[in-house]
């Protein structure tokens, strides 16, 4: 971000279903803070040890199960269903 100077970038969160939860973190309570309008302004990154504005990043999450994925979380997500392949479709995707 720093050699193109722009900072409106795309960040692709594969199977965000697939977050899982401990006693010792929750990843879900992180994605809150980073889909918070009030907080992700000033988030600060802990490895680079620098404040970032997330405030103009667009988040793009996919998920297979929308039912694992925490209530609040989901909340703050705007989703989009697509369907998958037909059966026919897959058959001549794995025949070609």
């Amino acid at each position: 971000l720093a050699s193109v100077k722009v900072n409106n970038p795309v960040i692709l969160l594969d199977e965000i279903d697939k977050l899982t939860r401990n006693a010792m973190f929750n990843p879900s309570g992180a994605m809150l803070e980073l889909l918070d309008p009030e907080q992700n302004n000033t988030f600060k990154d802990h490895y680079l040890n620098t404040p970032f504005d997330l405030s103009r990043v667009l988040f793009l999450c996919t998920c297979n199960d929308l039912n694992t994925i925490d209530r609040p979380l989901l909340d703050r997500m705007e989703v989009i269903d697509l369907s998958g392949y037909t059966v026919e479709e897959k058959v001549y995707i794995a025949t070609t």
